[in-house]
């Protein structure tokens, strides 16, 4: 029977142009414990030629990132860094006679330096690459993003909704290969959708069961041309949540210990042990196919079971992940029962009578907060206010040429930055309110008719700090 899973994998917009670099633990963390180990252990099972397909959607702001020059000599440095870090206290354990102090320091050591040898030698600092490769393989079927991971159902007007889409589809295109599905952050779908998704060819979009108003899933949104399909909660529990699914185990490495030497423990801390936690993740992983043969046995022969992982639980609560995943899918592959695939088969067995009609998520207002305390209505107010005035100017200026158009371009870009999704669970952290306060800077100089010295200096200061999305077309943001 079918399985299909998608990884959901995004970092923030956290690149720092400087020589050190303040911020960017967050996305080294994601490329160290979730990048180079997906790679690796889809490189292993390939080289086994086990028939493996996963699905990912991988937000288009993560991927520009782990293309960056910048970032990729960062990241080499982090690992530098920590490669030192822990030959200190190995050095340290062992003068104190800590016997399983040192251990897990030996343990670390030999972690980063072997990440260290396959970041620069294996994939040549080009991960990126590696994840193309894969998609061409058709291992790795991509999703569409919204390019800055938006929630849709609360951008302003349609016309973000539409630049939203179409950037995301155009550097997940780019570069990994063409998307026929569409993911939507947090699954919140927003009326309207359907008519963007079928000018970008999009055949099928993943939502909630929850989100059915009538109908069942799988199901035409549009006959023949775009279909809904559900995903299933019950079976993601077990690996999205920490405190009923396997990341909250004891023997797990403790996620808020940040040296790493302590397991989650049930009262005291406990040391960790990477020997029982890995051991641990095996029987996670047979337990996970038990329960997802026994979900099988309930359905249509047909029917493909679509389970969403949230890839960045492994770059903050879930260290063991990987070796869970990989022990997954080597299953998966070898066992007649089960066949590894991706949601767009399900097309294949979709009658025209099967019909769906979606309900829009205002519920998720309620859910992450927007008017529950004063930081959050300043946010929501800021960024309706400034993607009105936006929309407004690409009007007044709809075939900008020369500075003009590079200043309206980079407005465009902050105008992204302050939409992502990271916000809305902190709005507190006021990065968005970084990207408003450049945005409303080159408003103004949008409107100048020329540019002094000065404000070229300074739109050149801000280009050098938020330099993403190369290829963007600022007059989609006008679009009605």
């Amino acid at each position: 029977m079918p399985i299909a899973f998608v990884i959901e994998v995004h970092t923030p917009y956290v690149r720092h142009p400087g020589r050190h670099p303040i911020g960017e633990e967050r996305l080294h963390t994601v490329i160290a414990q979730l990048l180079i180990p997906l790679l690796d252990l889809l490189g292993e099972l390939q080289r086994h030629h086990l028939p493996i397909t996963i699905t990912l959607a991988c937000s288009p702001i993560a991927l520009e990132q782990w293309l960056d020059p910048i970032v990729n000599k960062h990241f080499g440095q982090w690992l530098e860094d920590r490669i030192t870090h822990h030959q200190a206290e190995l050095n340290r354990f062992e003068a104190e006679g800590n016997s399983h102090g040192a251990y897990l320091a030996r343990f670390y050591l030999d972690w980063d330096r072997q990440l260290l040898r396959t970041f620069t030698t294996r994939y040549r600092r080009n991960l990126a690459g590696r994840l193309q490769e894969l998609t061409l393989a058709e291992i790795v079927v991509p999703l569409c993003l919204p390019a800055s991971h938006a929630i849709l159902p609360f951008l302003s007007h349609e016309s973000m909704v539409r630049a939203q889409l179409e950037h995301g589809l155009l550097y997940i295109s780019r570069h990994l290969r063409r998307p026929e599905g569409l993911w939507l952050p947090n699954c919140a779908w927003r009326p309207g959708i359907e008519h963007i998704a079928l000018e970008l060819d999009l055949r099928y979009v993943l939502v909630e069961p929850t989100s059915v108003i009538s109908g069942s899933l799988p199901g035409w949104v549009v006959p023949r041309r775009l279909a809904a399909i559900g995903i299933d909660d019950t079976l993601a529990r077990h690996v999205n949540s920490v405190e009923l699914g396997y990341p909250g185990d004891p023997l797990y490495r403790n996620p808020d210990d940040p040296t790493g030497y302590t397991a989650n423990g049930t009262h005291m801390p406990q040391p960790y042990d990477p020997y029982d936690a890995l051991r641990r993740a095996q029987e996670h992983a047979n337990h996970f196919v038990e329960q997802l043969l026994h979900r099988l046995q309930q359905l249509p022969a047909e029917a493909v079971v679509v389970v969403p992982i949230d890839g960045r639980l492994w770059g903050s609560r879930w260290f063991e992940a990987p070796t869970w995943f990989q022990a997954v899918l080597t299953r998966c592959a070898t066992d007649t029962r089960l066949r590894l695939t991706h949601p767009g088969t399900t097309l294949t067995d979709l009658r025209v009578s099967d019909l769906v009609t979606l309900r829009p998520d205002l519920a998720i207002a309620d859910k992450h907060g927007r008017r529950q305390n004063t930081v959050s209505q300043r946010y929501w107010q800021a960024l309706a206010d400034a993607e009105q005035r936006f929309a407004d100017l690409v009007a007044t200026y709809p075939s900008a040429e020369g500075l003009r158009e590079r200043v309206l371009t980079q407005a465009a870009r902050e105008l992204f930055l302050a939409e992502q999704s990271d916000w809305i669970d902190a709005p507190h952290e006021l990065g968005w309110q970084r990207h408003l306060d450049r945005f409303e800077q080159l408003l103004i100089l949008a409107r100048q008719e020329s540019l002094s010295a000065t404000d070229l200096f300074t739109l050149e200061q801000i280009e050098t700090y938020d330099a993403i999305f190369p290829v963007l077309n600022y007059r989609l943001f006008g679009r009605g």
